[in-house]
């Protein structure tokens, strides 16, 4: 199943690259409705037309009455009809321009080449546009995408009040009182001396001895 899925996606990859080659080849009826006949100019119905690698070039006439061979230059300029490059006689003969350069194409019925029966093209490289053969294909539609234009400020409805911070001014400033203003912080006394010399103890602390002895006491109590 994997390999007949690998050989569908080959071909169809080789189908994708010679198909835009196919369909930019053209096929010209060598002399249109005069055809491959006497009385024709060919170099005439030649002029203005580009040939590229691909395209086809139809010999139509009545099998027996002529043939179309391809030559080199010199049996071209000498109407040499023995050994060709190729011979067809069909009558409806189709030859591929596989490759770039001149081409060279004579009748090859006695007198029929030096009575002006003999083309030779130019064929160029293949190309994406011709400028003969087949229409261009028209280019695809542009698809128009709406734009949507942003509201330009002064159309825009009314903008929302800018809400400034306050300037520096605005904002109390709480200062140190300065020295010039005479208030100072009051200070925290520490007890002063006596003048015996002997520390004057807080009345917190004489609670506490208070307190320290009457508990001794009741322990002494407790242990007699």
């Amino acid at each position: 199943m994997e390999q007949q899925r690998l050989w569908i996606a080959v071909a169809v990859a080789m189908a994708i690259m010679v198909l835009p080659f196919n369909c930019m080849a053209t096929d010209y009826t060598v002399g249109d409705s005069a055809q491959w006949n006497l009385g024709v100019n060919y170099n005439t119905w030649a002029s203005g037309k580009t040939f590229v690698v691909g395209d086809k070039l139809v010999f139509k006439y009545t099998p027996g009455t002529h043939n179309a061979l391809v030559v080199n230059k010199a049996a071209y300029d000498s109407c040499l009809t023995t050994n060709p490059l190729a011979t067809h006689t069909s009558g409806n003969d189709s030859i591929t321009l596989d490759s770039r350069g001149a081409k060279y194409y004579i009748c090859g019925i006695t007198g029929h080449c030096s009575a002006g029966m003999k083309l030779t093209i130019t064929v160029g490289a293949a190309s994406t546009s011709k400028k003969n053969g087949t229409a261009p294909s028209p280019s695809p539609a542009r698809s128009r995408t709406p734009t949507v234009k942003s509201p330009s400020p002064s159309s825009a409805g009314p903008t929302a009040p800018t809400v400034g911070s306050p300037s520096p001014s605005s904002t109390p400033t709480v200062g140190a009182p300065s020295p010039s203003s005479g208030a100072t912080p009051p200070s925290v006394q520490t007890p002063s001396s006596s003048t015996n010399g002997a520390s004057t103890a807080s009345p917190s602390y004489r609670m506490g001895g208070v307190l320290l002895l009457g508990g001794s006491l009741l322990l002494a109590l407790g242990s007699i």
